[in-house]
């Protein structure tokens, strides 16, 4: 691996991804913000239900498809991620109706409609751009980002004509899926079963549940402070973890890079990994300093109307994504190097972890008990990670890919 194209890779893919997130954090949500808190709290909540749903079956079956094509490719086999693919619009559309019927205050066809096109649209691109990671072409991920930024300015203007929130992710992510399209054979792909389609299959259920837990414990947050103290206390929450949330999701690209390229290593040590975290946790510790003092200056010029009480929140809640962020660090090689069962044990502990946290220090301390409790079930999933992997390679010094 030339160190000098994975910094670049990364490099490429830190500024792709972060001019999105810029877009829709800093320039779309304030926008939308000015509808009111009670308006603003039910968008976020439906916006966290259709990322919850449309992000863990396009992203499994993009992670699946990177790590295993080197064995395709290898036994000359095409076929069986369009079925996976189809069965996972089938799936998420079910869930995704289901959920927007519960949190929509009145049942709405154009709504329920509209949030199922956004889930579809959004899974199809998560899983067809692994196109440009299999060639490690970091550059159309970049172009592709770009085209993703301009519909959601595009969007953010309609929707100051026709006030329909949607068409900022409608025409977001159907301009970002045209352009990967364009640059993509993957749909062309036979409608076909192959030998290794039960494995393929086993491999993406067990990773749809671990990410489904996962992207749940993510989101989890939003949906459910909506039913416990309502809208009005969703936007002061998701107000104080704004800049948390941009580092942490900026440093995301890193993770798609290391799994792009250690999809092609067969062995790693403990020094690299131990070497890893100590670099990451050096930045996460950068990165709390500077959210610190971003957030008053960013809060107020944008959510004036609630930021003095989400200021209240900002310690615990950059606390959490920082830990969030060693965690997307580190992932990638429990995810490559491990046994694939390590992810449930993973996420499924965390999330009893997450409940019984929240809800106990919710009880008592409210709010702020709730932040609390989301930090500590995310230092959990931390120390565990790293606990895996250290006994993992204690039995196996030189750890080995499980492919």
């Amino acid at each position: 691996m030339s160190k000098k194209k994975f910094l670049l890779d990364s490099l490429l893919n830190i500024v792709g991804t972060a001019i999105p997130i810029i877009v829709i954090q800093l320039f779309t949500l304030p926008i939308i913000g000015d509808l009111g808190g009670k308006q603003y709290g039910l968008i976020v909540t439906l916006i966290s239900l259709f990322t919850i749903i449309s992000f863990p079956f396009g992203n499994v079956l993009n992670n699946v498809r990177l790590l295993l094509d080197k064995e395709y490719n290898d036994q000359g086999y095409s076929g069986d991620f369009n079925i996976l693919l189809f069965s996972s619009l089938l799936v998420s559309t079910i869930l995704i109706i289901i959920g927007t019927i519960y949190y929509e205050d009145q049942f709405s066809i154009l709504n329920i409609f509209f949030i199922v096109l956004i889930s579809s649209l959004n899974l199809l691109r998560e899983y067809l751009v692994v196109s440009f990671r299999i060639q490690l072409n970091y550059k159309l991920i970049l172009m592709n980002n770009f085209v993703l930024s301009l519909g959601y300015v595009i969007g953010t203007f309609l929707f100051k004509v026709t006030g329909m929130w949607q068409l900022i992710f409608v025409i977001g992510y159907g301009l970002s899926l045209l352009f990967i399209i364009k640059n993509s054979t993957l749909l062309k792909e036979p409608f076909a079963k192959t030998p290794t389609f039960k494995s393929t299959t086993y491999k993406s259920i067990v990773l749809l549940c671990s990410s489904l837990l996962k992207n749940i414990l993510s989101y989890a947050d939003k949906l459910l402070l909506f039913p416990l103290l309502g809208p009005t206390a969703v936007s002061i929450y998701y107000t104080s973890t704004i800049i948390g949330k941009i580092m942490s999701m900026a440093v995301t690209p890193i993770n798609g890079v290391i799994l792009s390229y250690i999809s092609k290593m067969e062995k790693i040590t403990l020094k690299t990994f131990i070497y890893i975290i100590l670099i990451s946790s050096g930045v996460g510790a950068i990165g709390y300093i500077f959210s610190i003092i971003a957030n008053p200056i960013v809060l107020n010029f944008l959510y004036q109307s609630w930021a003095d009480e989400s200021m209240k929140y900002i310690y615990i809640t950059s606390a959490t994504a920082i830990a969030d962020m060693i965690i997307t660090v580190i992932n990638p090689f429990i995810l490559k190097f491990n046994n694939i069962n390590w992810q449930i044990l993973i996420n499924g502990t965390n999330i009893v972890v997450y409940v019984i946290s929240t809800f106990l220090l919710f009880r008592h301390y409210g709010l702020m008990g709730f932040c609390i409790g989301i930090f500590i079930s995310s230092v959990y999933q931390m120390i565990l990670m790293i606990g895996i992997f250290i006994f993992s390679y204690k039995r196996d010094p030189i750890l080995e890919s499980k492919e």
